[in-house]
């Protein structure tokens, strides 16, 4: 796995949703269904090489923003607010 010719700058590898397989790849559909996007948040890209890793960071962002008494919606806009407050893109 080497930086993506998408993205010359990256200097980690990842796993290219083209790419995956196996667990990978089933994480990958489950993070696509989970927030209904055409593709995988580039966040969970960096992590992808280790589907172990990627599993935890998934349900890890499942558990904050899946249940609770404020809707994922605000969750996700406070996190927002929060990353860009500390000049985090993500």
């Amino acid at each position: 796995m080497t930086a993506s010719s998408e993205h010359p700058s990256v200097r980690i590898g990842i796993v290219q949703e083209s790419a995956a397989s196996g667990e990978t790849k089933a994480l990958y559909d489950e993070i696509r269904a989970f927030f209904g996007f055409p593709a995988v948040p580039d966040v969970f890209k960096l992590v992808s090489t280790r589907p172990d890793f990627l599993r935890v960071m998934f349900e890890g962002y499942k558990a904050m923003f899946g249940g609770g008494h404020l809707p994922r919606q605000v969750k996700e806009m406070i996190a927002t607010v929060v990353s860009e407050t500390n000049s985090c893109a993500y």
